[in-house]
């Protein structure tokens, strides 16, 4: 995949050691201190802090409507691109106001008569500490850097992947960070609801910015955490925003099959050597998302001791850290159980709230892409290919794409002429594919 990497400069140096030190956000290289010039985004939207004061909102929240501006300050784009770092308000799963960060990114170019439609950006897990937050580094908006590559100097990942292809297409791309991320508050990871109100109020508040001139058509992209953000949205979004025009939803290897997995009911996947202790840092991620959201789940009740000095971690430490971490720890000596309460005494409650967020229990309103690699280690493929046969009981039509020998890694790459041609195709208002 084509990468430009002009806005990655010496500022990532930085922004990598600000990740690892624990600081809440990576320092912004504009020079202005938040008084316009340089750090407009466009007229008439409001210039916020340079910096990690960026992600801390005004108190108490400015009154308004979900998905409004609260303030944005411009990044550096693509060529032939603008771009700007956003926070807006959203809402938690209980009604909850919160603000979110994200970033939003538009052609610099006379827009068509009918406006431009927009893509929504769901990123996957990159952790639980506010410093994990992809638009934190000094200028986020970027084809898809991943943490694995030799390119990326960041600890998470970081970008959009086929931004600049989007971009060259004449779409506005806007991608939230999620609450919790960037911002104050317990992340409230794969929490169904939070997560999709977090995503479509980012499409609200990318139109809230009259320069990117973004009508109401919108597709939705998410990958892994993302991906099941995205097959959500596709079931809920008419009752929360009404007034988008979702055009389909495109999955990668998304986290949709949570009922069934944490059931223990799923035939297992691939592995890998440190896999295992991935998955049991993703495990220990979705209890402290699920904590932060059900006040009646206890974490005594799915972690033992061992499990809850680990869950303390995601305070301060990203998702490859945290797994590393477990690794060390736990992993190496064979000791992965004694993170966790077996799930044969996992009380019923906790698998009420797991199913609750589980995809394809409800019928999607708009089309669906689902890519999946065959040798992914964190999203079982046979977890997905449950969601995929749940989806297909419906109406929608269901586009199913196994990818031989892709991992969780590789699939935004390997599928990325799919999902560019599926989503054009659906803006296109052309006929949805399926092969239920």
């Amino acid at each position: 995949m084509r990468r430009r990497l002009s806005g990655i400069i010496a500022a990532g140096v930085a922004a990598i050691l600000a990740l690892g030190c624990g600081t809440t956000a990576a320092a912004s290289t504009n020079p202005d201190g938040g008084r316009g010039g340089k750090g407009l985004c466009a007229p008439g939207v409001p210039v916020g802090p340079e910096g990690e004061k960026f992600y801390d909102p005004p108190s108490p929240l400015p009154e308004g409507e979900h998905g409004d501006l609260i303030w944005a300050r411009r990044v550096d784009a693509p060529d032939g691109a603008r771009a700007c770092r956003i926070l807006y308000l959203s809402k938690l799963q209980n009604g909850t106001p919160v603000a979110v960060s994200g970033i939003v990114a538009w052609p610099d170019a006379p827009a068509p008569g009918n406006g431009r439609n927009v893509v929504a950006w769901a990123h996957g897990t990159v952790g639980g500490a506010r410093m994990c937050a992809p638009s934190a580094v000094p200028n986020p908006a970027v084809d898809l850097l991943n943490y694995y590559s030799y390119e990326s100097p960041f600890g998470i990942d970081v970008g959009v992947p086929a931004l600049t292809e989007f971009l060259e297409a004449g779409d506005v791309v806007v991608a939230t960070d999620y609450q919790g991320l960037g911002t104050p508050g317990v992340h409230q990871y794969t929490v169904a609801v939070t997560e999709t109100n977090n995503t479509l109020d980012s499409v609200r508040a990318a139109r809230q910015i009259t320069d990117t001139h973004a009508n109401r058509k919108t597709a939705v992209l998410g990958w892994s955490q993302g991906g099941g953000a995205a097959l959500f949205i596709g079931q809920n979004y008419r009752s929360y925003t009404p007034e988008i025009d979702l055009v389909g939803v495109a999955a990668l290897a998304p986290a949709a099959n949570l009922g069934p997995d944490f059931e223990g009911l799923v035939l297992p996947g691939p592995t890998s050597p440190t896999s295992p202790s991935h998955n049991a840092a993703l495990r220990i991620n979705v209890y402290r998302g699920f904590l932060a959201a059900y006040p009646e789940l206890r974490a005594e009740d799915v972690l033992q001791p061992a499990g809850l000095d680990a869950l303390e971690a995601l305070d301060v430490q990203c998702i490859e850290h945290f797994a590393d971490v477990i690794q060390e720890n736990v992993g190496n000596a064979g000791q992965l159980d004694t993170l966790f309460k077996p799930l044969s005494e996992v009380p019923a409650a906790w698998h009420q709230r797991f199913r609750e967020n589980t995809a394809g229990l409800a019928p999607s309103l708009v089309p669906i892409l689902v890519m999946q690699g065959t040798a992914d280690t964190v999203i079982n493929p046979n977890s997905t290919t449950e969601y995929v046969r749940r989806a297909c009981t419906f109406d929608q039509p269901v586009r199913y794409t196994r990818y031989e020998g892709a991992t969780h890694l590789t699939i935004p790459i390997v599928a990325q002429q799919e999902y560019l041609s599926w989503i054009a195709d659906r803006f296109a208002g052309r006929p949805a594919p399926s092969n239920c």
